[in-house]
């Protein structure tokens, strides 16, 4: 077969240029330490070095998020320990209290100290970490959990209703904090104070016995606070929804009992206040059947209690009682929606003891056993901080564990052979200088040099 000058040329050049190409291809792996340089390469490779990386990051987010849930729960494993304490010296001096040789003088100079614990638990309640988020307000870390009423004067929780979680993998979720509401406020009471549910926060106990020892006992009016947190509203806005109305019957001496419909069809609440101020107006509105006895605002008022909705009669005393129920016949969900029991809700008020002395004394015992109480709620709560700070050291190693694998697959897949690759280079070296010693050659070669 005849082959032109130009086409042995050309086969030459072809032949030099694919095995610089092939040197080209193994300087940049030498360089950049890698296998496949580009998708086109390699593309399964490629997808498999990509669903790696991504895995990677995801865990050391994950890591991240242990580290993070990691110093919150060690924040308030700390404020518990510290509200321990100070319920062990509260627990102290009412004991000291109790005792009948002391005089007035000596159980003021208890209460200054009993009132100063009182704003070290509401500090402690309300302990922020470094970026300034609350740590027992749950999903609402950036407003206080605790706040004192601007009516009752008393601490009451404006936190979240939900724990904040952190994913530490991909099928685990973590509590980063507990609710200050289950913490200091949901606690069960034997006290004759304490609300419907049989519960007392223990700011209210604190404050209790601060009211004794400076013999300030006063009647209380009758109140009943929904369970429901209601910070977002209420929407009964949606025509399809049937009527919305439920009924409020008070009771405060000398009057006869009274019951008035409050009727929220077709309105929509932004919020607890918002929703307390529609009762408000419609018992402001409506007139007490009987002659000369006023409106139903006189006698029942709704309002706030933190984010749950609150109703009380005005007049105090044992005479007093507030009772929600639903409309005859039954007519919504509010009660529901409200945290209210459905079948209806009663408390009474109480009135100003006859014998203070006496009374004292029995509510010491109150406020003994409601710190019993308390402390229990402290411990429980330290508990659940232990074991989920555990699990985040187990999860931690066992993510550690999981990206060192991942990585490893991660190079064998993507990570260069250096020693491998420098044969081939020198390989490659020789195969191109062949190539040019052979053009060399060949394109020396001419008929000009026999004639």
């Amino acid at each position: 077969m005849r082959i032109s000058t130009a086409w042995a040329q050309q086969l030459n050049v072809n032949a030099m240029n694919s095995q610089q190409s092939k040197l080209a291809k193994v300087q940049l792996q030498l360089s950049t330490g890698l296998k496949v340089s580009t998708p086109a390469e390699d593309p399964a490779a490629a997808v498999r070095v990509l669903d790696l990386e991504r895995t990677i990051a995801k865990t050391n987010q994950y890591q991240s998020n242990i580290s993070t849930a990691r110093g919150r729960l060690g924040i308030e494993e700390s404020a518990l320990e510290t509200s321990g304490n100070i319920l062990n010296r509260a627990r102290e001096l009412t004991l000291q209290a109790k005792n009948d040789t002391l005089n007035s003088s000596d159980r003021l100079t208890i209460k200054v100290e009993i009132d100063q614990l009182i704003e070290e638990m509401v500090g402690v309640a309300n302990t922020q970490n470094a970026n300034g988020e609350f740590i027992f307000s749950g999903d609402l870390s950036t407003v206080p959990p605790f706040a004192i009423h601007p009516t009752t004067g008393e601490y009451v929780y404006q936190g979240g209703s939900q724990q904040r979680t952190m994913q530490i993998s991909p099928a685990r979720l973590v509590a980063d904090g507990d609710l200050g509401f289950n913490v200091f406020e949901d606690i069960n009471s034997t006290s004759p104070a304490a609300n419907e549910n049989g519960k007392r926060s223990i700011f209210n106990t604190l404050k209790a016995l601060s009211e004794g020892l400076g013999n300030t006992f006063k009647a209380t009016s009758a109140e009943i606070t929904g369970d429901r947190f209601l910070r977002y509203g209420l929407d009964y806005s949606d025509p399809v929804l049937p009527p919305t109305t439920f009924e409020l019957h008070a009771t405060a001496a000398p009057m006869a009992p009274i019951a008035v419909q409050i009727d929220l069809t077709g309105k929509k609440f932004t919020g607890v206040e918002d929703l307390a101020a529609e009762v408000n107006k419609q018992l402001a509105a409506s007139p007490v059947p009987a002659p000369g006895t006023g409106f139903f605002g006189d006698t029942i008022l709704a309002r706030s209690n933190g984010n749950r909705i609150e109703f009380a009669t005005v007049a105090t005393g044992a005479t007093s009682s507030i009772t929600v129920r639903n409309s005859t016949p039954a007519s919504g969900s509010f009660l529901t929606d409200a945290g209210f029991n459905p079948l209806g809700q009663s408390n009474k008020g109480s009135d100003l003891p006859a014998l203070p002395v006496q009374v004292f004394q029995s509510q010491l015992d109150d406020v003994l056993t409601d710190f019993n109480s308390a402390q229990d709620s402290f411990l429980q709560a330290r508990t659940s901080v232990g074991v989920r700070l555990n699990a985040l050291d187990d999860q931690e190693s066992q993510n550690g564990k999981f990206i060192l694998d991942t990585t490893a697959t991660l190079s064998e897949t993507q990570d260069l052979d250096y020693a491998e690759a420098i044969s081939r280079f020198q390989l490659q070296s020789t195969a191109l200088q062949a190539a040019q010693q052979a053009f060399g050659k060949v394109s020396g070669l001419s008929l000009f040099n026999y004639i």
